[in-house]
């Protein structure tokens, strides 16, 4: 595994409001009022990076609301992080070693 706090701050020069949480042992990205794009129009909301296995995904990416019909994955699921519902796309194989950065924008495929 990637050293978290080098990942972070790479995050946060593209976010700086990104912010370092940990859920059993496990290290996760906040991504608050994240603006990324859905089809032809702009999405903003909170994300949540999870660069580890979760739920037998190599990776995920959570997003405060689901958002069906959109881009590559019209299967949502909620999960509970962080003492919050998310949702999360069925979007598999996002490699785990590579940056953070670079996990982010490959999980965002599922929705482009």
């Amino acid at each position: 595994m990637s050293d978290p706090a080098v990942e972070i701050a790479a995050l946060q020069a593209m976010h700086p409001s990104a912010s370092l949480h940990t859920e059993n042992k496990v290290p996760m990205v906040l991504l608050p009022k994240f603006k990324f794009r859905v089809g032809s129009r702009t999405e903003e909301m909170n994300l949540l990076l999870y660069p580890a296995s979760h739920n037998g995904y190599v990776t995920r990416l959570f997003f405060e609301r689901a958002l069906p019909g959109t881009g590559q994955s019209n299967n949502w699921n909620p999960f509970t992080l962080l003492s919050r519902t998310w949702y999360a796309p069925s979007w598999q194989n996002v490699s785990a070693d590579q940056p953070w950065t670079s996990m982010l924008c490959a999980h965002l495929r599922a929705v482009a």
